[in-house]
Parts: structure tokens; C-alpha cells; sequence
């Protein structure tokens, strides 16, 4: 081979070389990678990352002027849990709390919330609790629950593992919860 055609074919490789690596940042760019709604903490994931403490202090703030219950079917939480979040889903089959919370079907979600001093129900929470598989949105499902409405009834129709992600609001105050569980 000449030297001429050598030369020819290493600038082509290296142009397309060139060309696949843009287009490789293009294609990524335009996935959106990063900016869908991971719902973390009911969120964008970026926005939780930069936020945690902050999140991490309102949660004691919040729960040391409130006692609260969230109890979803026979299954009750006293704390706004969060400690899941470091935990892989594959966890979930060889424990024993927070496993086998769902049920395929109806499903009651109720949150109370007692002020700590006073010891009455708070009558002002806006609790939105999200339950969704960690694989995809698709079966997302969300629960509002407000002063008017002490529990709520859901179906979930896929035995899968399940992140339940929710947030209670009073006034300027709010609390943020994470449990990861399945569906049996």
C-alpha cells in the first residue's frame, strides 16, 4: 500500500471516529437522561441530591412536634422513614419488616397525624403518598389525602416490588417518607 492511501484511511477512521462520538452525545442529550421525575421524595433526583440535609432536618423538625401513623393495610409506620433509600430492592426478600406490606387488590392507606403538645389529630395535613415500581413509571399511583378524607383505598394489580414514597404537609412544615416493599 502507498503511503497516500494509508494516510487517506487513518484520516477517514479518525473522522468517523469523530462523527460516532458525536453523535453518541447527541443521542444522550436528546434521551433526556437525568432530567425525568425519578420521584425520589416526590422530586426530580437532582434537586433531592443538592437538598437531602435540608430534607433530613424539616423530617426532624417535623417529627418533633408530631406524632404520626401511616398505616397502609395491617402495616404501620411511627417515624417518617427514609433509611430504604440506601437499600437495593433485591433486600426486601430476606427481611422481615417493611416486607409484604401490598396486597394484589385493595389496598387501605390512611395518615394521622397528633400534634405532640396537645395531643389532638391535626385536621389541616395534605398527605400525597406515591406508589410505584422501581422499574417503571407505568404503574404509578398516586393518593392524596387531605383534612376531609382519614383513609383511602388503592388496587394495585401487578406483584412486583414497590417504592412508597410519600409527603406530609402542614402549614409550612413538611415531612418526607421512602419505603421500599413488594406486592404478594
Amino acid at each position: 500500500m502507498s503511503k497516500r492511501t494509508i494516510y487517506t484511511l487513518f484520516i477517514a477512521k479518525f473522522l468517523f471516529s469523530i462523527a460516532l462520538i458525536a453523535w453518541t452525545i447527541t443521542m444522550t442529550l436528546g434521551a433526556g437522561v437525568g432530567k425525568d421525575n425519578d420521584n425520589t421524595f416526590m422530586g426530580y433526583y437532582h434537586d433531592v441530591d443538592a437538598n437531602f440535609n435540608k430534607i433530613i432536618l424539616n423530617n426532624q423538625k417535623f417529627e418533633a412536634k408530631y406524632d404520626i401513623e401511616i398505616k397502609i393495610n395491617d402495616f404501620v409506620e411511627n417515624s417518617l422513614t427514609y433509611d430504604d433509600i440506601y437499600l437495593s430492592q433485591r433486600v426486601i426478600q430476606n427481611r422481615k419488616i417493611r416486607k409484604d406490606i401490598l396486597h394484589i387488590g385493595k389496598n387501605n392507606i390512611s395518615v394521622v397525624v397528633k400534634d405532640k403538645m396537645t395531643k389532638e389529630i391535626v385536621k389541616n395535613i395534605e398527605a400525597k403518598i406515591l406508589f410505584t415500581m422501581p422499574s417503571t413509571h407505568d404503574f404509578n399511583q398516586e393518593i392524596l389525602l387531605n383534612s376531609n378524607e382519614s383513609s383511602k383505598e388503592m388496587n394495585l394489580n401487578k406483584k412486583s416490588y414497590w417504592n412508597i414514597m410519600g409527603q406530609i404537609k402542614i402549614a409550612n412544615e413538611t415531612g418526607n417518607f421512602y419505603i421500599k416493599t413488594n406486592a404478594i
